[in-house]
């Protein structure tokens, strides 16, 4: 499921963005520039004493020096959304002068 995330996000979004990295962007890239990671993957359905399906959120980063993220968020939001992904909550915040926009994208999988 993240690889197949991973490939949409590359022929989707990375036309758009310098870089698409996991965890952590290096020091010295450029911008703008998405960061991806899953957050949470917990039991979300049981039958017969086993899981069945899992809850998975995953947390994309899109970060920038200007804030100039619209068309890339409407990119990444359509193709997540494609991929079946939920849009949890989407968070602006800003740190060492730049600007991050923080999107958590949630799906079931089946076990």
């Amino acid at each position: 499921m993240i690889e197949k995330m991973i490939e949409a996000l590359r022929t989707d979004i990375h036309p758009f963005v310098k870089g698409i990295y996991h965890q952590l962007s290096p020091h010295g890239c450029k911008y703008p520039n998405i960061v991806y990671k899953v957050i949470s993957d917990v039991p979300a359905l049981h039958g017969d004493d086993r899981e069945l399906q899992s809850r998975v959120t995953v947390r994309v980063h899109i970060v920038t020096k200007d804030g100039n993220d619209s068309d890339i968020y409407r990119r990444l939001n359509r193709t997540m959304i494609d991929l079946g992904f939920m849009r949890a909550q989407t968070i602006d915040m800003m740190e060492d002068g730049l600007k991050i926009k923080v999107i958590d994208y949630r799906i079931g999988v089946d076990s």
